[in-house]
C-alpha cells in the first residue's frame, strides 16, 4: 500500500490491516495516514496504529506492520520488497540536454522478462505485429546496424533509415538520422530516436519488473523534446497511439509465451529450442545479459538489413 505522508514522503506499507487483514489499498488517506476500510484502524508512515476508533486504546509506540525501503527516482516510485539493504540507486534513463516533455504509462504482461525486453528492442515484427503503425512489409529499406556492449547492457544503433513508413513516424519525426536500442541491467529497456542534427524525437524508456515467473510489470516513461504543443495535447495524443502498440504487443506476448508454456508442457525436455538468426540483434545478447550479469565479446561489426 503506498500513500504520501503527511510530510511529503512516501511510504508503502504491506496491503493488509493487521486487525482483520483487510486490504489498506481499499481504505483512504486521511492527514497523511492510511485508514482502513473495515474497522477504520489508521497507520502512519512508519506502521504505526495511531487510532482504533470506538476505542480508548492510546497511541502505540511500536510499529504493527513493517514498511518498505522506498525512493523517488525519474519520476517513479521505487520500493524493494526483498528487505535487502541495497543503496544503489536505480537504473536511469538515457540523458538529453534538451528540454523535454515527460509522461508515463504502465500495464502488466504474462510473459517472461527476456521476452518482454527482445520484444520492445525488436524492429523485424513491427511490421507485422504493427502493420502501418510503425512500419509496412512493403516499404522496407536497407540499413546498418552496430551491436556494442555498454558494461552493464547492450545497444544497437541504426544508421542510414529515413523516416519509418508507419503513421506514428510521419506523425513525430521528419528526418531520420539515428536510432539506437538498448537494454541495460537489471530491466531498461529504450528506444531513442534522434533527427539529421542529432537532436532528439522520441525517449522511450521501459522499467521491465517481473512479478512472479509469468507476470511483467513496465512503466514507460515517453519523453519529446518541448515545442509549441502543450504536454497535455501530446500527452492525449501519444497516449492513445502508443497504447494501440502496446495491446498489439501484449497480444502476441501472451499468446507466444502460453504457446511457449503449452508445447513444454506436452514435450518436455523434447520440445525445441528457440530458434535465432542474425536478425535476432539483441535478444541473444539480452540473454547473456540475465543468465550471466555482463557482456564482453562484442566485436561491433556492422550488418546490414532490411528493416
Amino acid at each position: 500500500m503506498l500513500f504520501r505522508s503527511d510530510c511529503g514522503s512516501v511510504a508503502v506499507l504491506p496491503d493488509r490491516c493487521p486487525h482483520r487483514h483487510a486490504p489498506l489499498s481499499a481504505g483512504r488517506v486521511c492527514n497523511g495516514q492510511i485508514q482502513c476500510p473495515y474497522h477504520g484502524w489508521r497507520f502512519d508512515h512508519h506502521g504505526i496504529c495511531t487510532e482504533v476508533p470506538g476505542g480508548h486504546q492510546k497511541n502505540g509506540q511500536n510499529p504493527l506492520l513493517t514498511p518498505f525501503e522506498t525512493r523517488e527516482d525519474h519520476g517513479l516510485v521505487w520500493v524493494r520488497l526483498n528487505g535487502e539493504e541495497d543503496t544503489s540507486p536505480p537504473v536511469a534513463p538515457a540523458v538529453t540536454s534538451q528540454p523535454i516533455d515527460i509522461f508515463f504509462m504502465t500495464s502488466t504482461l504474462r510473459c517472461s522478462l527476456l521476452e518482454a525486453a527482445e520484444n520492445f528492442l525488436d524492429g523485424f515484427h513491427t511490421h507485422f505485429v504493427h502493420a502501418g503503425w510503425v512500419r509496412r512489409d512493403t516499404q522496407r529499406q536497407t540499413i546498418e546496424v552496430e551491436i556494442s556492449s555498454l558494461g552493464d547492457g547492450i545497444e544497437a544503433r541504426y544508421t542510414g533509415e529515413g523516416r519509418q513508413s508507419g503513421l506514428i513516424s510521419k506523425l513525430l519525426e521528419r528526418h531520420r538520422g539515428t536510432s539506437m536500442g538498448r537494454f541495460r541491467l537489471p530491466g531498461l529497456a529504450e528506444i531513442e530516436y534522434r533527427n539529421s542534427q542529432n537532436r532528439l524525437t522520441v525517449l522511450i524508456s521501459v522499467w521491465l519488473t517481473p512479478e512472479n515467473d509469468e507476470r511483467i510489470r513496465i512503466h514507460a516513461r515517453i519523453a519529446t523534446p518541448q515545442g509549441w504543443a502543450p504536454l497535455s495535447l501530446k500527452k492525449l495524443l501519444l497516449q492513445r497511439l502508443f497504447g494501440i502498440i502496446l495491446r498489439q504487443d501484449k497480444i502476441i506476448l501472451e499468446k507466444t509465451h502460453a504457446n511457449i508454456q503449452r508445447h513444454k508442457d506436452l514435450e518436455g525436455d523434447q520440445a525445441p529450442p528457440l530458434l535465432s538468426t542474425e536478425l535476432d540483434l539483441l535478444g541473444p545478447w539480452i540473454k547473456h545479459l540475465l543468465d550471466e550479469g555482463q557482456v564482453s565479446d562484442v566485436k561491433n561489426d556492422k550488418l546490414e538489413v532490411s528493416l
